[in-house]
């Protein structure tokens, strides 16, 4: 019998300016306390991944964007699940960092983040590795392959995903 890992199509968004990134900070008191993680969050059937961009950026951050664009897919694996997040990038947005029930937003230097020894996987494509297809927009598709603390184990980059799903079901 084959085990297939749940999916969950989300979407995460890089608010950018300078060499900061808008962060949010989960304040709960479950498995993600104290993780950093970039503003985002699950494709509503009505949805398309833009809209979802700009509601979850409201919802978690307090912050209204504007114009997201898409550079690129990104599947995280983690031993019991998945995660396909359309990447969504932008420097247009008003208001400011604000406190919700889960998490705290705010401004952090990019560098300050990647030293972070809690946060996920997604905050590592703002590293020197793979910043440049973030920026540019090349459409990039990343696997990254996560321990269940969400340590990036390994990471593939796929020409088109049809490829991971492939390998996926084959496995």
């Amino acid at each position: 019998m084959i085990y297939v890992k749940p999916v969950r199509k989300a979407v995460r968004t890089f608010l950018l300016e300078e060499d900061k990134v808008l962060a949010i900070k989960y304040i709960t008191n479950d498995d993600k306390q104290d993780f950093y993680d970039i503003p985002g969050g699950k494709i509503e059937d009505v949805e398309t991944g833009e809209q979802t961009a700009i509601r979850e950026f409201k919802e978690e951050a307090g912050i209204e964007i504007f114009n997201p664009k898409y550079t690129g897919n990104l599947i995280v694996e983690y031993p019991d699940r998945i995660f396909d997040f359309d990447v969504f990038i932008t420097s247009e947005y008003k208001g400011m960092p604000q406190i919700t029930e889960e998490n705290a937003s705010e401004w952090i230097k990019i560098n300050d983040l990647l030293q972070k020894e809690k946060k996920f996987a997604e905050i590592y494509l703002l590293d020197n590795n793979h910043k440049t297809d973030l920026l540019n927009m090349n459409n990039f598709k990343f696997h990254f392959i996560t321990d269940k603390n969400h340590y990036m184990i390994d990471e593939v980059f796929y020409q088109n995903l049809d490829e991971f799903w492939k390998e996926y079901l084959q496995s």
